[in-house]
């Protein structure tokens, strides 16, 4: 399938995959069996460099200097046969990165979970019962469907937009960047395994945006500069005055040169430790800041055409030129600033930090960097997270061709908010999934789901958050047709009961209904242009039947009248007879089935909703099932 096309079958997409897989883990075992060879090669070419010095100093053969020519002769062929073991190894580690990069592809289609790696995620207290309800950042989550993102700003937005959403206008650019993305399926991937490639041991530009913003090292040691400059001359007169003017005696020129070495020396012991903590901030691993460079320069050179791309690419250039030339800048003087790490290098930067302090020098390379470009980091980098995570959403949009783009409006729009959709399915299960047709609102409705047990209440009110998650993010969503106004989601699903704060699973629940019903009177006194979507899963179960009744009731009232739509899945079938509800529910159900298979009943379920209250209970059916009926 060619670039510029999006597959019309999954049956596409998971033979794309496959077979770049199997090319890709061809390469790695020819790299790797490669690579061990050419490695043997190496070290044998180094070891072989030594044995005619040996010869030459045991003057064996009578003969001495034509062996310091051979040994020069085989550590020449060491040295070329080093740099094309370094490239094979960059080729094996590139083909190995893509072999992960499609089995994770195809593990998302398959929603085998466990083979798929994301990055961690911290979420804040009051985000947890959100994310567990509706399996936002779990182990087989939203989050690790769309998760490719390897950047840290990349993967912190990702979590800010799961989290939050957007308002209509911001969704409506999302959606045409995504459509954009989509297509560009080998761009993606190239540009994913840059990303991948900054992933591996890495620390991420966090502490480098942070020192962007930071005032400079030298703001109240100005002196140690112009201290180092000033021993810098020194020493450069002396060296001269001893090399090639000998104006004065030697011995003078040597007390000259070992007084400006011996205050470098003391410079060092009193300044390096933090001045090297400025360079570690900068820069990591040697090649970091060119994989940063490349996804700059991918993004600055993409032909975007929709709106939010375009902003992107204005967002990451400056005034005067383009992020990626500027980052390539501050690489090189990074590396100049930290060539104590360099092996090689290592004793040319004891000679030059003894006869100039050279790390002040450097740091004031980097500062006067700093200073013309320091303020743009944030914004670039800033961009760069939102075009990863735009890459995100436009993968699952490749990788989910039956999916469809919602159409978002204002949650205080002229119209009614309603969320609508047709064969609405669970985003996060397989192709198992079974879709319905799905209505919640208006105002002043509800939608009461009742059933069995195991018939599928609870999967389709996660059905219908998890896809409004999505649906708010710019992305796709598991349905036929889907429309939906801009929402706040609240829910009360998953609720545990906490032996260390004292809390009964009761109170638990009545604490989190509260905070439901606080967010539905704030967000209606906001004006946020948001809705409240409420989504209650057998709630109050820890006191009695006639009791519950009436909470839920009460609860439920409360919210209708905020103005909040949603639903509510309960065992209670006269629940929509009170007098709170009586007319504002909307009822549907579940139900289950029964048939015989040699002789054993077996109980089955369509997950079919079909519309008014349950007629049927299996709570004493499934007794019997597991041998408790007697």
């Amino acid at each position: 399938m060619s670039d510029r096309t999006l597959p019309q079958t999954r049956e596409e997409v998971l033979a794309r995959y496959e077979a770049k897989l199997e090319v890709h883990r061809a390469t790695v075992k020819r790299c790797d069996q490669r690579w061990s060879a050419v490695g043997y090669l190496r070290g044998g070419l180094f070891l072989a460099s030594l044995v005619p010095i040996f010869l030459c100093l045991t003057t064996f053969w009578g003969i001495g200097q034509p062996w310091l020519y051979l040994s020069g002769l085989l550590f020449f062929g060491f040295l070329a046969v080093a740099y094309l073991h370094e490239g094979m190894q960059t080729e094996l580690r590139r083909a190995s990165l893509l072999v992960k990069i499609y089995r994770e592809s195809l593990a998302r289609c398959h929603r085998n979970w466990k083979e798929i790696q994301t990055p961690e995620v911290e979420l804040e207290p009051g985000q947890v019962a959100l994310s567990t309800d509706l399996d936002l950042f779990t182990g087989s989550s939203i989050f690790k469907l769309l998760g490719i993102t390897r950047t840290p700003l990349g993967t912190s937005t990702l979590k800010s937009w799961i989290l939050e959403g957007a308002l209509s206008d911001e969704v409506n650019q999302r959606q045409q960047a995504v459509k954009e993305l989509a297509v560009c399926v080998d761009w993606r991937e190239a540009f994913q395994l840059t990303c991948e490639q900054l992933s591996v041991g890495q620390s991420g530009p966090n502490r480098f945006v942070q020192w962007a913003s930071s005032d400079s090292w030298f703001k109240n040691r100005s002196w140690v500069l112009w201290l180092a400059r000033l021993t810098s001359i020194v020493s450069l007169v002396a060296v001269l005055g001893i090399v090639l003017v000998p104006v004065l005696p030697p011995m003078v020129w040597l007390v000259v040169l070992a007084t400006a070495m011996l205050i470098n020396f003391g410079l060092a012991i009193i300044f390096a430790g933090s001045i090297h903590d400025v360079f570690n901030s900068v820069s990591s691993r040697s090649n970091e800041a060119s994989h940063y460079v490349s996804l700059f320069d991918r993004i600055t050179n993409f032909d975007a055409r929709s709106e939010r791309l375009r902003q992107l690419q204005t967002q990451i250039k400056s005034t005067d030129s383009a992020g990626s030339v500027e980052i390539g800048r501050l690489s090189t003087l990074a590396s100049l600033a930290n060539i104590r790490r360099n092996g090689i290098l290592f004793l040319l930067y004891v000679v030059l930090e003894f006869l100039f302090f050279w790390d002040a020098h450097a740091l004031h390379w980097l500062e006067r960097w700093k200073a013309k470009q320091g303020h743009n980091v944030g914004r670039w980098f800033d961009g760069l997270g939102q075009w990863e995570a735009l890459c995100a959403l436009a993968k699952l949009t490749y990788d989910q061709p039956d999916w469809v783009f919602p159409r978002v409006s204002s949650g205080d729009g002229a119209s009614d908010p309603v969320i609508a959709g047709s064969d609405v399915g669970h985003p996060l299960l397989g192709i198992e999934r079974v879709r319905n047709d799905v209505t919640i609102g208006p105002p002043g409705t509800v939608l009461l789901v009742t059933g069995s047990n195991m018939s599928g209440k609870s999967t389709l009110l996660r059905s219908v958050g998890a896809n409004v998650v999505l649906g708010q993010m710019g992305s796709v969503v598991c349905a036929k047709d889907f429309r939906q106004p801009t929402m706040q989601i609240e829910t009360s699903m998953r609720i545990a009961d906490s032996l260390a704060d004292g809390v009964s699973f009761f109170m638990a629940e009545l604490k989190r209904l509260k905070q439901v019903v606080d967010a539905a009177e704030t967000i209606e006194a906001s004006g946020s242009g948001r809705r409240m979507l409420f989504l209650l899963d057998e709630i109050l179960q820890g006191t009695n039947s006639r009791e519950r009744q009436i909470a839920v009731s009460r609860v439920v009232r409360r919210l209708i009248d905020r103005k909040a739509i949603g639903a509510i899945s309960t065992h209670d079938l006269d629940l929509a007879k009170t007098d709170e509800l009586a007319s504002a529910c909307d009822p549907v159900y579940f139900s289950e089935q029964f048939k015989e298979v040699d002789g054993t009943k077996i109980m089955t379920f369509d997950y079919q909703m079909k519309q008014g209250i349950a007629e049927t209970t299996n709570a004493l059916k499934l007794l019997e099932l597991v041998g408790l009926g007697d």
